[in-house]
C-alpha cells in the first residue's frame, strides 16, 4: 500500500475504532455501520486522487487498486448484522462493498495479479518473425511485430490471402507459454471459489445478479441468428465469387481469417461488403469531416454539447481543460482511456475519423454517467454492472449516427438525399458493424463459461472453441496449427475485468433496448409506421430523452439492473431480449431474406463437430 493512503487508513481506522461515547468499540448499530460507510467514502475518494495522480500503467485495472486500499475495513464490514438495516439503500451498499472487497482480496493474489498483466497484453506482444513473403523474391528482414500493432493492420489491408493466412496461423503458433499459464490462473482462480450450489460461473457473473445469466445472453444469440445467417450467407457469396471453391468449403463455414479481415474491413471505404444499392453509393464521411477541419478536440466540445442540450449540465470550460488530455501515444489503434473511479478523466486520441466521432460520443456517454453516479457513497457509485454504461453509450451512437443528425446537428452530408435505397445502404453497415461482432463475444463467453464450469475437457477446449464457431458464427479454422488454443487475442484480454468481453456483449443488448425505449416514448418511433422506422429516430435536443438517461444514471448501482431499467423505461423490461435489435434490422431483414431468395443465395451451413 502506498504510504500516503497508508497513513489516512491507519488514523481513520483509529478514528472509528477509538472508543467514545458515540462510537464505542465494536459498535454494530446501523447508525455505527453509517459511520463507517462516510470513513470508507473518504478513504475511496482520497485512495482514487493519489491512484489516479500515480496511475501510469495501462496493466493495472486502477479501480481494483482503490478497492485494495478499502481492505483493510473488509472484516469489520462482514461484522454487521447488515441484512437486518431499516435502510435499504445502507443494505444495497454492504452488499456490493461485501462483494467488490472479497473479489480485491482474491484479486490481490500475486499469481493473479501477474496474470492480468499477462492476459491485458496478450495483443500487444511481440514476437520475432521472418518468412518469405507470398509473391516475393526477397524475404523481408527479421522484424519485431505484435497482433494490434501490426498484424491487425496486414489482415485489413492485404489483398495478398496467403499473407492473411500465415499470420493468422503463426501469431498462434507463437503464443507465449505464460499466456498459457495466465489463463490456467484465471480457470483455477473461479473455480476454487466455487461450490456445489454455486458454479464458478455464477462468480464470474456476480456483478448481474443472476446466476443464469449466460443462458440469458445465449437466448438473445438465438434469437438473432436467422438474421445473422442472412448477412453469413451473403458474405459467403460474396467471398465465393472472390475466391472460389477452393477457399470456401462445401460445408458453407467461412475460414476464420476471412472472417476476421471482413470485421476488421467493416469501417473501411473499400470493404469486402457491397451495398444493397451500389449505385447510390454512401457518402466518404472522412472527407466530409476533413472539409469541415474537425480537430480531436472538436469531437469532445460535440459530445459535451449533445448531452448539454438534452438536459444534462453544461461542463464548464475549466472542467474540460483539467479532465481531457489528448493520448500522447495515439497510434493507429488508439483507444480513448476514461479514468472514471472517483476522479474523472480522459484521454482522447489525436484522429479525425466517423468511427472517432462516434466513439467519442459513447466515450462522453460513461463520463456523464461518472459525474453523476460519484455523488453517491462508495460502493453505490459504481455502474449498475459491468457494460451498463456501455448500454448507454450504444444507445447515444445509434442516435449520433443517423443521417439526421449528421445532417441537421453537424452540418454534414448536405449534398446527399437519404431515400429509401440510401436508408437501406446505411441500415446494411450498421448492421455489418453490430452483427460481426456479437456472435465473437457471445463465443467467448459461452466457451470461458463452459471452461468454468468443467462442461469441456481440458484437452477439448481448442475443438469445443470451433464447435462454438461453428454454432453462432458459421466460420472454420483457416489452418491447423501446432498450438493448444486458437481464440484470438480479444478472448484473453476480455477476462480482465475492466475490459472484459461481457461488457461489450451486454452493452450491444441493451444499448438497443435503451434506445427503442426513448424513441417509442418521444414518437419518433412508431411499431407499423414505415414513415417512423426504429433507425431514423434521433433524440438530439429531446429533454425527456434526457431526463430517461439521467435517471438512469443518477441510480449508480443502488439497485440490480435490471430493477433500473424497469423502473426508468416505459416497456419496463426485467431481462435481456432481442425484440429491439431486430425492430431496429427489421427493413434489413425483409430486403436480406428477398434478395438472398431470388438469386439463390444459400443461408446457413452444414453441422461440423471438431471433437472427434
Amino acid at each position: 500500500m502506498d504510504r500516503p493512503i497508508f497513513a489516512v487508513v491507519t488514523l481513520l481506522l483509529l478514528a472509528f475504532l477509538t472508543p467514545t461515547t458515540s462510537n464505542p468499540t465494536k459498535c454494530r448499530t446501523e447508525m455505527c455501520a453509517q459511520q463507517l460507510m462516510e470513513t470508507m467514502d473518504l478513504l475511496y475518494r482520497q485512495s482514487a486522487l493519489e491512484i489516479f495522480q500515480s496511475h501510469h500503467h495501462h496493466d493495472v485495472n486502477p479501480e481494483l487498486l482503490i478497492w485494495q486500499q478499502l481492505l483493510p475495513f473488509l472484516e469489520m464490514v462482514e461484522q454487521f448484522e447488515w441484512s437486518s438495516f431499516q435502510s435499504p439503500l445502507l443494505r444495497r451498499q454492504f452488499e456490493i462493498l461485501i462483494r467488490e472487497l472479497n473479489f480485491a482480496r482474491q484479486a490481490s493474489n500475486k499469481d493473479f495479479v501477474v496474470a492480468s498483466k499477462v492476459l491485458r497484453g496478450v495483443g500487444k506482444h511481440k514476437f520475432m518473425y521472418h518468412r518469405r513473403a507470398a509473391n516475393k523474391s526477397n524475404p523481408p528482414p527479421h522484424e519485431l511485430v505484435s497482433y494490434v500493432r501490426n498484424i491487425k493492420s496486414i489482415i485489413t489491408n492485404s489483398n495478398d490471402l496467403q499473407e492473411v493466412k500465415w499470420y493468422w496461423r503463426e501469431w498462434r503458433n507463437r503464443l507465449p507459454m505464460d499466456v498459457k499459464n495466465a489463463l490456467n490462473v484465471y480457470i483455477q482462480y473461479y473455480q476454487n471459489m466455487s461450490t456445489v450450489e454455486k458454479p464458478a460461473s455464477s462468480i464470474w457473473y456476480a456483478q448481474y445478479e443472476d446466476p443464469k445469466f449466460m443462458e440469458k445472453l445465449e437466448k438473445v444469440m438465438e434469437a438473432i441468428m436467422p438474421l445473422y445467417q442472412q448477412l453469413h450467407g451473403q458474405l459467403r457469396q460474396t467471398l465465393w465469387k472472390k475466391y472460389g471453391d477452393a477457399i470456401i468449403p462445401s460445408t458453407g463455414l467461412i475460414p476464420h481469417h476471412l472472417m476476421e479481415q471482413a470485421l476488421y474491413e467493416a469501417w473501411k471505404k473499400d470493404s469486402v461488403f457491397g451495398n444493397p444499392y451500389p449505385d447510390k453509393k454512401l457518402p466518404n464521411l472522412k472527407q466530409e469531416l476533413d472539409g469541415k477541419r474537425f480537430a480531436p478536440l472538436d469531437f469532445i466540445t460535440i459530445g459535451t454539447k449533445f448531452f448539454e442540450r438534452i438536459g444534462f449540465d453544461r461542463l464548464t470550460e475549466n472542467f474540460l481543460r483539467e479532465h481531457f488530455r489528448l493520448h500522447r501515444n495515439g497510434g493507429p489503434d488508439c483507444k480513448s482511456a476514461l479514468f472514471t473511479a472517483g476522479e474523472i478523466h480522459m484521454k482522447y486520441c489525436p484522429s479525425v475519423s466517423y468511427k472517432k466521432l462516434l466513439t467519442t460520443h459513447g466515450d462522453i456517454t460513461h463520463m456523464e454517467y461518472a459525474i453523476l453516479r460519484n455523488n453517491m457513497r462508495v460502493g453505490l457509485n459504481q455502474e449498475a454492472c459491468p457494460g451498463f454504461g456501455n448500454a448507454m453509450a450504444e444507445a447515444v451512437i445509434l442516435s449520433v449516427s443517423t443521417p439526421k443528425h449528421l445532417q441537421q446537428h453537424l452540418n454534414l452530408l448536405n449534398n446527399y438525399t437519404y431515400d429509401d435505397e440510401m436508408n437501406m445502404n446505411f441500415l446494411y453497415r450498421m448492421a455489418v458493424h453490430a452483427l460481426l461482432s456479437i456472435p465473437t463475444y457471445l463465443v467467448h463467453e459461452k466457451l470461458w463459461t463452459d471452461i468454468l464450469d468443467k462442461k469441456v475437457d481440458a484437452k477439448n477446449i481448442n475443438c469445443h472453441y470451433w464447435n462454438l464457431m461453428e454454432k453462432y458464427m458459421g466460420v472454420g479454422p483457416s489452418l491447423a496449427t501446432n498450438n493448444k488454443y486458437d481464440m484470438p487475442y480479444k478472448f484473453y484480454e476480455g477476462l480482465v475485468a475492466d475490459i472484459r468481453s461481457t461488457k461489450k456483449l451486454f452493452g450491444e443488448f441493451l444499448g438497443y433496448e435503451i434506445y427503442r425505449d426513448i424513441c417509442l416514448e418521444i414518437g419518433q418511433y412508431q411499431r407499423g409506421n414505415k414513415a417512423k422506422p426504429l433507425f431514423k429516430c434521433d433524440f438530439a435536443e429531446n429533454q425527456q430523452a434526457g431526463q430517461r438517461l439521467r435517471n438512469m444514471m443518477n441510480s449508480g448501482s443502488a439497485k440490480p439492473w435490471h430493477e433500473i431499467i424497469k423502473e426508468w423505461t416505459s416497456t419496463q423490461p426485467t431481462k435481456l431480449n432481442a425484440s429491439p435489435m431486430l425492430e431496429y434490422y427489421e427493413p434489413l431483414t425483409t430486403w436480406m431474406t428477398e434478395y438472398n431468395r431470388l438469386h439463390n443465395i444459400t443461408v446457413g451451413w452444414q453441422h461440423t463437430e471438431f471433437c472427434h
